[in-house]
């Protein structure tokens, strides 16, 4: 693929949580370091030198700091996962089901004393711009952050339709931002 200038990104989902059987969205929950063959296959998607920033919720940094070992980790707030108020520790079968809500619906819904996906992705949408506004087009910026953190950031480009998006744990996605626009290098790229 031809090299296409902008300024790119490269998403990297955190490592598996440690459940507690309970939901967990910003909740902050632990992951299991990334074993030795993960570590190596993530940073082979990766160029030599990067800026890196990350969420500052405990499964990011844990996978953060296994990947990059004495790299420092820019924690940013606004890349924390979305907040589902109420339903947040509580035991899966006890959440409603809003599986019947269309992506819109689904995507301006708020969860009791949580905030909406759109919130969301105004907040995670917010700090990249200010990334964008710091960095040029040679930099690569590395952000180790959650799924829902990585579809608010490609709503930019489908809109609404980002919440059909699957992110796997240890997953990368590559994004070139254009001048007004965005690319999609590659999707929820496995480093399993």
């Amino acid at each position: 693929m031809t090299n296409i200038i902008g300024k790119k990104f490269i998403f990297v989902r955190h490592a598996e949580v440690i459940s507690d059987g309970r939901f967990y969205g910003s909740r902050d929950i632990e992951a299991h370091p990334p074993n030795e063959a993960q570590i190596a296959a993530t940073r082979n998607l990766l160029p030599p030198k990067f800026n890196l920033y990350t969420s500052p919720a405990k499964r990011c940094l844990t996978t953060c700091e296994s990947l990059f070992p004495g790299i420092n980790c820019n924690q940013i707030d606004e890349f924390r996962e979305q907040d589902f108020g109420d339903w947040e520790g509580t035991i899966f079968s006890e959440i409603p089901d809003i599986g019947k809500l269309s992506t819109d619906q689904l995507f301006d819904f708020y969860p009791p004393n949580g905030e909406s996906f759109a919130d969301m992705a105004v907040r995670v949408n917010f700090a990249i711009d200010k990334i964008l506004a710091q960095t040029s087009t040679q930099d690569c910026n590395v952000v180790v952050a959650h799924s829902g953190t990585i579809r608010a950031v490609i709503s930019r480009l489908v809109g609404k339709s980002a919440l059909s998006f699957q992110v796997d744990n240890l997953s990368a996605t590559e994004l070139v931002f254009l001048i007004d626009s965005l690319v999609i290098n590659y999707l929820n790229r496995n480093c399993n």
